[in-house]
């Protein structure tokens, strides 16, 4: 895969480090708030301009000074990117002025090498003669006054990045994208076709459209593990971690090659009970997160294994199923509970208290040791191929036919009721019409019959099913 420059957003809090990140990857990825320490992690996007493309970077306030709270963990994910990067957007404040703390993250920047760019933000004038004469004391002849909330300034930011990056090993030249209408403003990657694994059962499973890569969600309550699972997966720290609930803020996506498929995993803020809820920026991490499962194609529910299975997890699957992505519950913790109690019983539990969920593949983990997590992806691609089955239409009307003459349909309010014909609409998620002469008259438990012989007979494993009926 081809290797692009990677450009790393510092500052200290509340600059406008987010508001930049999100104008430039074209979406409101980041969570912005005034603050201190709301992005705690390294948040990458990708943006292009000019026919160049390159890995945006966000970071967490740097406030080199201050040694509570999360604020060495910041550091630690600061130094981090500044390694991995080739170049360096420094953002001051040009509402606020120069700052001790920007003197010395001015500082620490340079010790680093790399090609820093300055901007000042918070400019809202459009006069492109704007100086302050403090920001010299920086030592820097250029600045690059800029409004990141309204997109002004922009444009001379990014001219010359891509001028640095025509120099940079790795700088990918490939076809001018379309740009939007403000400023040339760059926009995110889209997802495009590619090769994907597809199963097949004797000749019965038609091949669904292909994409090149899978988007697998990491999602649950606050706390259970999401993004240690995340870190073991990866081979990093990517995240800050700890046993405080909230230490996720962001959703923050991150490629992994597994198995030859480009897999990109997306961890999430913790979700959980909007009344326990104080913080508007906590209710955009919830809101953060759904859209995060919108985006998926495969969410994996962790639950802590000592904690136990609660209604709010039964909930969140209940979410997930009915966007229709695919569903892998994962049992994290495991190491805390195992020889307690089996399996088995475990499994037992998770069916009593999601019901619904029980097509589910249920993985038992431990971020900790790392036993079973790579059981997890394995299980992941499992789902996305069956979530992307077609089943023939021949192939289709002969099964339906087998489950009719094992359980037909009786008389229903002294009609006859006939399902006539089964075909499948679409796949992600499998989605099936049944055309009948009486739909409306079909009861429920003949439609449970139905879905559970479906699974019965294809698997459908991690799918939900959608069963549509029609009047013919």
């Amino acid at each position: 895969m081809e290797t692009r420059p990677v450009i790393s957003i510092v500052g200290r809090p509340n600059v406008g480090k987010s508001t930049l990140f999100n104008r430039l990857v074209g979406y409101r990825k980041a969570i912005t708030e005034d603050t201190p320490g709301v992005t705690r992690d390294r948040n990458y996007g990708e943006f292009e301009y000019d026919g160049y493309y390159f890995i945006l970077v966000d970071t967490g306030g740097f406030e080199p000074t201050r040694e509570e709270g999360f604020f060495p963990l910041m550091k630690q994910q600061i130094i981090r990117s500044l390694e991995e990067s080739s170049m360096v957007i420094f953002v001051l404040d040009g509402k606020e002025g120069l700052l001790p703390q920007d003197m010395e993250i001015s500082t620490g920047l340079r010790k680093y090498g790399k090609t820093i760019f300055y901007v000042i933000n918070k400019v809202d004038s459009r006069q492109r003669e704007w100086t302050t004469p403090e920001f010299y004391a920086l030592g820097v002849q250029k600045f690059y006054p800029v409004s990141a909330l309204h997109g002004l300034g922009i444009d001379d930011l990014l001219e010359d990045i891509v001028a640095q990056g025509k120099q940079l090993e790795g700088s990918d030249r490939r076809q001018t994208i379309g740009r939007t209408t403000e400023g040339r403003q760059p926009r995110s990657a889209r997802r495009t076709g590619g090769p994907a694994a597809e199963e097949q059962e004797g000749g019965d499973v038609a091949k669904a459209p292909a994409q090149d890569h899978i988007r697998v969600a990491i999602v649950g309550k606050p706390n259970t593990g999401k993004s240690s699972i995340t870190n073991r997966l990866l081979g990093s720290d990517r995240m800050i971690v700890s046993e405080m609930p909230g230490t996720t803020r962001d959703a923050i996506d991150s490629k992994i090659i597994f198995r030859d498929r480009e897999l990109i995993l997306v961890d999430t803020a913790g979700l959980r009970r909007k009344s326990r809820i104080e913080m508007k920026v906590e209710e955009y991490s919830i809101s953060s997160a759904l859209r995060t499962i919108e985006r998926a194609d495969v969410v994996n529910l962790v639950i802590d294994a000592d904690e136990g299975v609660s209604h709010q997890d039964g909930g969140i699957a209940h979410v997930i199923i009915t966007r229709g992505k695919g569903l892998c519950i994962v049992i994290n913790k495991w190491d805390l509970v195992e020889g307690k109690m089996s399996r088995d019983e475990y499994r037992k539990l998770v069916k009593e208290r999601i019901p619904h969920a029980g097509f589910a593949p249920v993985i038992f983990a431990s971020a900790k040791t790392g036993k079973n997590l790579f059981s997890i992806l394995d299980a992941d691609l499992r789902i996305y191929n069956q979530l992307r089955r077609r089943i023939k239409t021949a192939s289709l009307n002969k099964t339906f036919h087998e489950f009719f003459e094992k359980q037909g349909l009786s008389y229903q309010q002294g009609k006859q009721v006939n399902i006539l014909y089964v075909n499948q609409a679409k796949s992600e998620p499998p989605t099936f019409i049944l055309f009948a002469n009486y739909p409306e008259l079909i009861p429920e438990h003949y439609k449970r019959y139905l879905e559970n012989s479906l699974r019965e007979k294809y698997g459908f494993l991690g799918a939900p099913i959608r069963l549509v009926f029609k009047k013919k």
